[in-house]
């Protein structure tokens, strides 16, 4: 008898980029405005939605009650493997991490830069679907 693996879960494609957007926008605000406390804003967002799934992320609980059934009534019309865009959330949510703890410690430049890198990386993802955590994750795990 052969053992099959389980298949990959599977998310909406617009979830990782509208969450991406989110961030991309909340990390860009708070450079602009010079205000560290929305950079741990991100933090948190990304550290429960990565902790805890799709179930309790405060991002994809917008997305699938709000504004999907408002673009896509019909639910979403296309999936991609779960594991990659979890895997740029982790990076995502250390990156940021390391930025409050930055802020926190008055390093404010490594903060930001830690900051800035996030809210590029977002930004592309979101508007290119070009999202170098999940190709970095597709590389490592997945080859």
């Amino acid at each position: 008898m052969e053992a099959t693996q389980p298949a990959a879960p599977t998310v909406d494609v617009a979830v990782p980029r509208f969450n991406q957007a989110v961030i991309a926008v909340l990390t860009g605000v708070a450079f602009l405005a010079d205000v560290p406390w929305l950079v741990f804003v991100a933090f948190a967002v990304l550290a429960v939605s990565w902790a805890w799934g799709p179930r309790f992320a405060p991002l994809t609980r917008l997305y699938t009650s709000v504004i999907r059934p408002r673009i896509r009534p019909d639910g979403p019309t296309a999936f991609e493997d779960a594991r990659p865009p979890r895997f740029a959330q982790l990076l995502g949510t250390l990156f940021l991490g390391a930025a409050t703890v930055a802020f926190w410690l008055g390093a404010s430049t490594v903060g930001w830069v830690l900051t800035l890198t996030v809210c590029a990386l977002a930004a592309l993802a979101a508007t290119t679907a070009i999202c170098v955590g999940c190709i970095l994750y597709e590389r490592a795990v997945l080859r």
